[in-house]
């Protein structure tokens, strides 16, 4: 057997077994940025944060603060 270059024909069957072993092993191509654990930790993470915030402007604006903020008024 000679050392030589695969062919197209090769890297197609070898994708096809890579790709059915994959499937077989519960490997699947995935393009997220995230996994899914962490876009439900980012999700976490956003809604603490708004209340957070809307919490502490409260606290330091008081209660009308968001209502002036949407309607416009800042008296």
């Amino acid at each position: 057997m000679e050392n030589s270059k695969p062919t197209s024909k090769d890297m197609e069957a070898y994708q096809k077994v890579n790709t059915h072993l994959d499937k077989k092993n519960g490997k699947v191509d995935d393009y997220r940025i995230f996994p899914k654990p962490t876009w439900f930790w980012i999700g976490i993470l956003t809604i603490v944060s708004v209340v957070f915030y809307y919490g502490l402007t409260t606290l330091i604006f008081g209660d009308e603060f968001w209502i002036r903020s949407m309607v416009g008024k800042h008296h």
